[in-house]
């Protein structure tokens, strides 16, 4: 988990941190739809189930920008070398879920491997944190296929120190010959804008549309 820390004095967001960190505590939320028609097409011709697969190219997006990977660490403004996803997974018997997290790879195979271990080993655990040592350096992923959306807003009770993006997905639709996959993004106002935000939306369709298996 190695970081390096942000210079105040020397950033061009210090005004801007400072003053959504302080001053007018707030985070906000953009909920779009993806186009993964393409995607769909490769997931289905090499047998790759999509949650993982977004799981990935998310956590891919998300490990592309410094501002998403922005942290308080020992009283300081740090930026993680790379974060790993943190995800959910449901349990039809008891109508529960539970949280799973795994270690960031940049490339497809290795990452798959890594989630389809952590997958089969704690897919009966019931607990709410299924694997231990949950680390620092984490982001959120969620989806709820059940249904879809065109707004999803999750309302974090304190979001004063709490930075990295939160990613919601839900049921995707087909639409005039496309699919799209709604997905929601939660960000902390003190380190991403809204210039921040539509770029990682822009690079995960570009992800999704380029995607090798």
């Amino acid at each position: 988990m190695n970081y390096e820390k942000i210079n105040l004095e020397q950033w061009n967001r210090k005004e801007h941190f400072l003053h959504y960190r302080h001053n007018l505590q707030c985070g906000f939320s953009l909920t779009t739809k993806v186009d993964i028609t393409t995607l769909k097409a490769i997931l289905a011709k090499n047998n790759i189930k999509l949650y993982p697969a977004m799981i990935y190219l998310i956590t891919k997006t998300v490990n592309s920008y410094p501002e998403s990977r922005m942290a308080i660490k020992d009283n300081e403004l740090v930026i993680w070398d790379y974060i790993n996803p943190a995800y959910t997974f449901f349990h039809p018997k008891t109508e529960t879920f539970s949280e799973l997290w795994s270690e960031y790879f940049e490339d497809w195979y290795s990452f798959s491997q890594e989630y389809n271990q952590d997958y089969q080993k704690y897919k009966d655990n019931l607990s709410l944190s299924a694997k231990a040592n949950f680390p620092e350096n984490h982001f959120c992923i969620s989806m709820i296929p059940w249904v879809s959306f065109d707004g999803f807003n999750l309302n974090v009770a304190n979001v004063k120190d709490y930075f990295p993006p939160i990613f919601t997905m839900g049921k995707y639709t087909r639409q005039r010959g496309k699919i799209l996959l709604p997905i929601s993004i939660q960000v902390h106002h003190a380190t991403c804008d809204g210039f921040h935000i539509a770029r990682m939306v822009n690079k995960l369709q570009d992800l999704c549309d380029n995607f090798s298996g």
